[in-house]
């Protein structure tokens, strides 16, 4: 008994030509296809920012005290969407899931502003910048334009 395999001419067609509205599908073997989540633009007038964020030396131990505090000022902007996503950023590697291993670089986030002002306003007033947690003064804060992003 002989086997026929069915190839799609689609499968030899360029990237471009398989992308669909609102969706782009990269094929690599005809049974599986990875599918990216369609890229939303922030409202007229705001802008992505992608903001990175030291800690001072010596405040490891500070900015677990604070952090309780630091998480439920994040509420409204994540519940309003304005942030995007966020966390820690570790110089390596963490050991274990426990924050008191980690060694600490600092913050980052992505978040919906009108202008660079807006978000140094923004960073100034979560508590890691009051207690003296954050560096905010060698904040790097861009403006981008994210071509891609997963569910």
């Amino acid at each position: 008994m002989a086997f026929r395999f069915r190839i799609s001419r689609r499968l030899f067609q360029p990237v471009s030509a398989r992308v669909q509205p609102n969706t782009i599908r990269f094929t690599r073997n005809p049974i599986v296809k990875t599918q990216m989540a369609s890229i939303s633009t922030p409202p007229p007038g705001k802008y992505e920012w992608l903001v990175v964020v030291p800690d001072k030396p010596g405040t490891a131990q500070k900015r677990l005290e604070v952090r309780a505090q630091h998480f439920e000022g994040l509420k409204p902007y994540v519940e309003s969407q304005q942030f995007k996503t966020g966390g820690a950023v570790l110089k390596d590697k963490p050991s274990s899931d426990d924050p008191s291993t980690f060694d600490w670089y600092g913050s980052t986030l992505v978040l919906v502003a009108e202008s660079k002002e807006e978000v140094k306003a923004i960073l100034e007033k979560d508590i890691y910048t009051k207690s003296g947690v954050w560096d905010t003064e060698n904040a790097l804060i861009l403006a981008a334009k994210f071509a891609f992003r997963f569910p």
